[in-house]
């Protein structure tokens, strides 16, 4: 131990003594614990003290002490940084097996945090920066989550078998600079008494049977400027496969995010948790379209099946359904010769179209006013083009939603009127999910919620494994105010697509729900996350603004305020409570709008 010597008080003549070490701060609580104790308190209270009674042995085990506790959560010192992130496995490990008989939605889920930095010894108590350093670094982790800092990640290669996945610069609420955060990816399964059980990881949440894949970008051996239609060869392939029930298919979305970069796939299996992964490449050259692709086994890299198509480009559509089809065959036997119930969409009778619509797909997810104009205008020139192509009125109808749910015009219910007529003309797209998805996003918004229900169940239908349907199915219940409903739809849209560009989306319904169950402190950590994660979607200070002050935060109330204002000088109160979809929740409408006063927003 440091000593360290403070001022002098001139007074007594007498010098502070300050004692110092440096210690792997561990730092947990349970996820949702409010609204566990709320579904069955004494239940909730009784796995508590079960939990607490196997975290104490372990934490002793790894040679550390906690020495602090506080309703669900507690922190605990270790002399290593290597020892605290052991247990912090072993935790996670042994408290799975005891919560494996209670229902799902019951179960305790630790979320764990570890720093390693300087601490104030005081008697049994450590204080100062590297404890609470621990404490926000848990808050970025999910339920049954581990993250640690960079000051703990330097002092792992090569001591432990887990992959440390980085989650980028963050900056934590009360220390004044960026921490490097990392996630630790820990093993997919682990022993309990009578054999093997999963983790509650992506996998865990699927059913041990059922084949998980990957479809990820193919590689464009063509020129620059088809990009984007190689994009789309990869999206048509991914629907297909997602309509084979047998198969737990990632979202689109999450796959692009390797996009551009060399990952293996034994990375690309833990981080998304799938059993296979699909590769490929296209090369388009004049009015020929060269497909070539193949199947591979995410742990040991094995090639299970390969295959190459060529033809005219006026064949993509046959394409892609013969392909979804060979590697439906390749993944499982059970479902080799089974038939992929795909839907008969009708194709745009101008390939011109399709690439438009394609072009459009990356601006539209609700980030910023400019991109979701430039993906109008996308979408206006595909009508142009083929004026009875459904899924481009469709997503332009969910465009012009957008421009009114997030307040980016001064004319709202001209955009909501824009919104319905393009609903209107998308005809009969009643085999198409991506489509109806955007329908009932659309009418949601416009305050149909029972029209945009029946569209986004169809879609579901078709498509289960449709993250950006189940996104959608969560806001409804928002809509409907049905908070407990939306909470487990979010969480599966988040499941299906855990890289979605949409994710700042999931997380902002799943906060939401969590406010409106009387959660507020989890909501506001979650939607401070994604202000910090995402610096562009500004209208999440509206929700941080009012939640803040709901729970008497009045300080963050009125910095988030004042952010808004900033990044949206025009918002007004009365402007917000106009949005349509608040119609079946005016009590919430009311609190909102109480708390974006008390935050100092103006009223008009």
């Amino acid at each position: 131990m440091r000593r360290y010597y403070g001022q002098q008080n001139r007074a007594a003549g007498e010098v502070t003594v300050v004692d110092r070490k440096l210690a792997a701060i561990l730092s947990a609580d349970v996820a949702g614990f409010s609204r566990l104790a709320a579904l069955d308190e004494e239940g909730t209270v009784r796995a508590l003290d079960l939990c607490r009674g196997r975290i104490d042995e372990l934490v002793s085990e790894h040679g550390g002490r906690i020495f602090g506790s506080a309703g669900d959560g507690f922190v605990a010192e270790f002399p290593s940084a290597v020892q605290a992130v052991r247990c912090s496995v072993e935790i996670q490990r042994g408290l799975f097996g005891l919560s494996v008989d209670r229902p799902p939605d019951r179960r305790l889920e630790f979320r764990i945090g570890v720093n390693l930095g300087d601490v104030v010894v005081s008697g049994d108590d450590l204080l100062g920066d590297g404890v609470n350093i621990a404490a926000r670094v848990q808050e970025i982790a999910a339920p049954s989550g581990i993250c640690i800092s960079a000051s703990v990640r330097e002092h792992l290669d090569g001591k432990v078998p887990f992959t440390l996945t980085s989650l980028g610069e963050r900056s934590l609420k009360n220390i004044p600079r960026p921490i490097f955060v990392f996630r630790v990816d820990w093993q997919q399964e682990t022993p309990v008494e009578g054999g093997i059980v999963s983790m509650p990881s992506l996998a865990a949440r699927r059913g041990k049977d059922q084949p998980s894949i990957v479809v990820m970008p193919f590689d464009n051996l063509s020129g620059q400027g088809d990009e984007y239609f190689v994009d789309g060869v990869v999206e048509e392939i991914t629907a297909a496969l997602s309509r084979v029930r047998n198969f737990f298919v990632i979202a689109r979305q999450s796959a692009f995010t390797y996009k551009g970069r060399f990952v293996d796939v034994r990375e690309v299996g833990r981080e998304l948790g799938v059993n296979y992964v699909v590769e490929g490449t296209v090369r388009r050259g004049g009015d020929r379209l060269r497909i070539s692709v193949q199947l591979v086994d995410a742990e040991t890299r094995t090639q299970f099946w390969s295959d190459r198509y060529e033809g005219a480009i006026e064949d993509i559509f046959a394409f892609q359904d013969r392909i979804a089809a060979q590697v439906a065959g390749a993944i499982h036997p059970a479902i080799r010769d089974a038939e992929i119930e795909l839907a008969k969409r009708k194709p745009p009778t101008s390939l011109r179209a399709y690439d438009l619509v394609m072009r459009a797909y990356p601006k539209l997810w609700g980030r910023r006013k400019d991109t979701n104009n430039q993906a109008i205008e996308l979408l206006r020139q595909a009508i142009a083009v083929d004026p009875d192509y459904g899924r481009a009125y469709a997503l332009l109808a969910w465009c012009h939603a957008s421009n009114a749910s997030y307040l980016w015009t001064q004319q709202l219910e001209r955009e909501l009127v824009k919104a319905r007529a393009a609903v209107e003309a998308a005809g009969s797209i009643s085999d198409d999910p991506t489509a109806l998805t955007a329908a009932g996003a659309a009418m949601s918004i416009c305050g149909d919620q029972e029209r945009a229900t029946t569209f986004i169940e169809k879609a579901l239908a078709l498509d289960a494994n449709n993250a950006w349907a189940w996104a959608r199915f969560g806001w409804l219940a928002i809509y409907k105010d049905e908070a407990t409903r939306a909470t487990e739809r979010f969480q599966r849209g988040m499941t299906l697509s855990p890289r979605d560009p949409l994710a700042f989306n999931m997380r902002l319904g799943m906060a939401f729900s969590l406010a409106m169950e009387g959660s507020l402190a989890e909501a506001i950590a979650i939607a401070q996350q994604v202000v910090n994660t995402y610096p562009d979607v500004t209208w999440c200070y509206r929700h941080l603004a009012a939640w803040s002050a709901m729970s008497g935060d009045l300080e963050t109330a009125r910095s988030a305020a004042q952010k808004l204002l900033a990044a949206e000088p025009d918002f007004t109160i009365e402007w917000y409570r106009a949005l349509p979809w608040f119609q079946n929740i005016p009590q919430w409408q009311d609190q909102m709008a109480e708390g974006l006063r008390q935050a100092g927003l103006p009223e008009r």
